[in-house]
């Protein structure tokens, strides 16, 4: 009886060592391959999952992951670094507390192939609920109005000019086009020209020019945009459920 006992109790010991070792790491690699299930690379990508006490991670619940990765890829996003934090974490049911965060070196790359660059993002908000604010050099902002404008015209704007809070005067094949940076009521970004401006000869425009437009491959939902003596500032919110795999 005593040998059974003494047996038992090292199977426990084992068990309780065994999760303060092991299963953090286990716990990691799991979350890993669950963000490259749903589309989401980086090299190299980690997540460092910490409960107190470990065992608790059998349940299916950590107080932390820390995600960190270099060269991230999501779909039709891109990210030289990106660092999250999550807390209070579902395991199972993939839901978080609180979200914060990183991601810097943004580009998205539509279809269409005309990169799209976003200097910073920060995150903020829970699991459901994720906020974005997004900050734009203004070489971002004359990219992406010279992408859009290419894309719908078939050439290149000669010059970009910008004032606060969205005003924005675009010169392409000598003729002046003024308008605003404004969101649509599908959370995209758009460049609409002023009255006066339409219809512009020459020029196959006649209406809002798509700048970020949000899909499948771009989670985003923008809510507002400001533009700044730097450039612009835009915020977000991310749809979550892009991430569930």
């Amino acid at each position: 009886m005593r040998g059974c006992l003494t047996f038992l109790l090292l199977v426990a010991v084992t068990i309780v060592v065994a999760s303060w070792l092991f299963l953090p790491a286990v716990a990691g690699g799991a979350v890993v391959a669950a963000l490259a299930s749903a589309g989401f690379t980086g090299s190299p990508a980690s997540a460092t999952v910490s409960s107190d006490p470990p065992i608790e991670l059998l349940g299916g619940h950590a107080d932390q992951i820390v995600i960190h990765a270099r060269d991230a890829t999501f779909h039709d996003l891109t990210a030289t670094s990106m660092d999250v934090t999550l807390t209070d974490v579902a395991l199972i049911q993939r839901t978080a507390a609180t979200v914060s965060g990183s991601l810097a070196g943004i580009r998205i790359v539509p279809r269409s192939g005309h990169v799209l660059p976003i200097t910073s993002a920060t995150l903020s908000g829970s699991g459901s609920a994720i906020q974005a604010t997004l900050s734009l050099s203004s070489a971002d902002v004359n990219a992406i109005a010279a992408s859009a404008v290419t894309s719908v015209a078939g050439v290149a704007p000669s010059r970009v000019t910008m004032a606060s809070p969205d005003r924005v005067t675009i010169v392409v094949n000598g003729i002046t086009i003024a308008g605003r940076v404004a969101v649509d009521g599908h959370g995209g970004l758009v460049f609409r020209p002023a009255a006066k401006s339409l219809p512009i000869a020459g020029l196959p425009v006649a209406g809002p020019i798509d700048l970020i437009r949000p899909g499948p491959g771009v989670p985003l939902q923008i809510r507002s945009v400001a533009l700044t003596a730097s450039g612009a500032v835009l915020t977000a919110t991310i749809d979550a459920s892009a991430f569930s795999g």
